[in-house]
């Protein structure tokens, strides 16, 4: 069940203007045009609990977000549980709706402090239909997110939480981190609980998790909320991994079943393939398709033909006429003098 939010207030604004980076690639010509038509809405959020519900029932049929400052907090609820994802600028996310899954999940969205987000409609389609540029910085930022979400599964399946907060905040430094003297500072401030939802495990486990870390020396929370994360405990994570004739490839491979499906069953089957019988009995279809055609097309011509001399006949001798009879009945009825003639047994050739 989806939370209540107020309305949200959107403004008109270039896509350009909002997110220089995606022009780029755009020669300077070509982005003065594009910053002129490319106008998409904005929303200004506050913090506090959101919700996008309220733009799918616009007219312009939005698919997606694109974050443009602050942060939002985008929570999946499964099964009494929760995993949280961070989302930052330039980060390209749906709108939430999952009405194609089996599985029951719910989706929660916060916004920790005031963020900025545009709403991206069927209007960037064609954006992207005159500047293709601006496509494949689109395409990019998706592949991007989709390498950070696989990293994030990565640290979720490790097999200590000290070591699964020491990747993730790792994980964080390479996109917001600022390199100290004592170590790299992660300013994002983030509880114990919020921590647990993130790595995948039970707040009183990451509260004894980081303790023992900061007594290490290895990560600790500064007074500004901020994080400092050692060099040395990446250095750790490092010398740990495995790989060569450690590691094995994963086992997995599409099953068919004796019914047909699998997991390529929701796909249109293909026609089966064609004997040579079935090609010789379509060619002779189509052979006799094509002589009917061309006697249709004959007899047409033929009809065609007398439907003129019968109007020129009409002209040259229209003949009687008549009463209360139209003119063209009258000129049909009347045979022509010469097919009179001919009726009575005389022929002008004869004469």
């Amino acid at each position: 069940m989806a939370t209540s939010s107020p309305p949200i207030d959107l403004r008109a604004a270039s896509l350009f203007d909002v997110d220089p980076e995606l022009g780029e690639m755009l020669d300077a010509q070509h982005l003065a045009e594009a910053r002129a038509r490319a106008i998409v809405a904005v929303a200004e959020l506050a913090p506090g609990a959101w919700s996008p519900a309220p733009l799918r029932d616009l007219a312009s049929r939005p698919f997606a977000l694109l974050v443009l400052d602050g942060l939002l907090v985008r929570d999946i609820l499964l099964a009494g549980g929760t995993a949280t994802e961070l989302l930052g600028p330039s980060d390209i996310v749906d709108l939430g709706v999952f009405d194609d899954t089996l599985l029951p999940t719910g989706v929660r969205w916060s916004v920790p402090e005031r963020a900025r987000v545009a709403v991206l409609d069927d209007r960037v389609l064609a954006i992207v239909r005159s500047w293709p540029a601006v496509a494949r910085i689109m395409l990019e930022r998706t592949a991007r997110r989709g390498g950070r979400l696989a990293v994030h599964r990565a640290i979720a399946q490790l097999p200590r939480v000290d070591q699964r907060l020491v990747a993730f905040f790792g994980y964080l430094a390479e996109r917001w981190g600022r390199v100290a003297s004592a170590g790299i500072v992660v300013p994002v401030q983030l509880t114990h609980e919020t921590l647990g939802r993130l790595i995948g495990a039970r707040r009183p486990t990451v509260s004894l998790a980081l303790k023992e870390l900061a007594a290490g020396g290895v990560l600790e929370r500064r007074h500004d909320g901020a994080w400092l994360l050692s060099y040395e405990a990446l250095d750790a994570l490092s010398g740990s991994t495995t790989t060569g004739a450690a590691w094995q490839p994963a086992d997995a491979r599409a099953v068919t079943s004796e019914d047909g499906f699998g997991m390529g069953a929701h796909r249109v089957p293909r026609a089966p393939a064609l004997s040579p019988e079935d090609v010789a009995a379509l060619l002779t279809r189509v052979t006799f398709l094509q002589q009917q055609h061309i006697s249709s097309v004959r007899r047409s011509a033929t009809v065609r033909e007398r439907s003129r001399a019968m109007r020129e006949a009409m002209r040259v001798s229209p003949g009687p006429t008549r009463p209360g009879v139209s003119a063209w009945a009258n000129a049909s009825a009347a045979p022509s003098a010469t097919g009179a003639r001919r009726a009575n047994g005389i022929d002008d050739r004869d004469r």
